[in-house]
């Protein structure tokens, strides 16, 4: 198998630099580096746009460079940093193979302040995503496309996984006797097994059965892809930015709309808020959502926590008892 293999990378041009681009992302999962979906689509854009120049000679130049990191109109700051990161990784790394190139100085890049605040859904908003997804038309180019979106978003909104993680999802991972997902080396490579709600991991076994059979090879991904690989994270997040537009959810900016991240970001709520109404003692209840969300300590988890809907001092002076019942359940059946 080629390390280019076609699968694991969207389609790169022709073009001068191209071999070399490709070559750093080989390079780069060597040392042990992901490198999926964003960053290989991130530069082949890139390579694009440098295989554009006059080739009078092998080198990436200041002009090229300064090209490419320009900030584009309604661009986020994170998503600019982000490709100035790669291009400064790609400049060491072409300087090391004899091609000249200019690396853009660190102390360039702008320091944006976090002032992002997630956009938590209604549930009347969370009903109409649902609806629109369960109506979606079939596409021939897209084989199982209206089939994919209703179980996706439901699983994203029950369990609170990240994109990433769903789409790696093999059918091996899902035990439907015990209604438990394998999330196997996910962000900074820790895996974990979390529970569903029954209402999902029926919907979860009904779609496996509807696509692929009583007994599928379990190496299928779950929501497979027309070539039998995995969906690309940035299409998917094109598709379900669509369906929250044509659910009426409201822009909150000119250059903000809801993210499909936010999704995580309103699981999270919903277990606070759930475990509270329970009785549980909220002290008790981080740990618990922090290994469910796979974070690699509470800091990550309390994020959550500046929400209106919790205060710190009712998770340092809690004393309630523990109960079960942090997963919410999903609406899956809504005619």
């Amino acid at each position: 198998m080629s390390k280019y293999d076609s699968k694991t990378l969207p389609l790169f041009e022709d073009g001068p630099f191209t071999p070399y681009v490709l070559d750093f992302i080989h390079y780069k999962r060597s040392c042990g580096l992901k490198y999926e979906d964003s960053a290989p689509s991130v530069l082949r854009m890139i390579c694009h746009q440098m295989n554009q120049y006059p080739a009078e000679s092998l080198e990436m130049t200041k002009e090229m460079v300064n090209a490419l990191v320009a900030k584009r109109p309604v661009e986020a700051y994170s998503t600019q940093s982000r490709r100035i990161s790669y291009l400064r990784q790609l400049a060491v790394y072409l300087n090391m193979r004899g091609v000249p190139a200019y690396v853009y100085p660190e102390n360039s890049i702008h320091k944006e302040e976090k002032t992002f605040v997630p956009y938590l859904f209604t549930p009347d908003e969370i009903k109409k995503i649902f609806q629109v997804a369960d109506h979606l038309p079939r596409i021939k180019r897209y084989p199982n496309y209206e089939k994919v979106y209703p179980v996706l978003l439901r699983l994203l909104f029950s369990s609170g996984l990240r994109i990433s993680e769903a789409l790696n999802l093999k059918i091996r991972h899902f035990d439907y006797s015990d209604a438990l997902l394998l999330i196997e080396n996910s962000k900074n490579g820790k895996s974990r097994c979390i529970p569903l709600s029954a209402s999902m991991s029926h919907m979860l076994t009904e779609y496996l059965e509807c696509r692929f059979g009583i007994s599928p090879d379990r190496e299928r991904f779950i929501f497979e892809a027309p070539d039998g690989n995995r969906y690309y994270r940035c299409g998917i997040r094109s598709t379900i930015m669509n369906i929250f537009k044509n659910a009426g959810l409201p822009a909150v900016s000119e250059v903000y709309h809801p993210r499909v991240h936010d999704v995580r970001h309103q699981f999270a709520v919903n277990a606070m808020e759930k475990m509270k109404a329970e009785g549980m003692d909220l002290y008790c209840a981080m740990p618990l959502l922090s290994v469910y969300l796979g974070h690699k300590g509470l800091r990550e988890t309390e994020k959550y926590l500046w929400l209106p809907q919790f205060r710190m001092e009712e998770i340092a002076v809690s004393d309630q008892k523990l109960v079960p019942g942090m997963i919410p359940e999903v609406s899956w059946d809504e005619e």
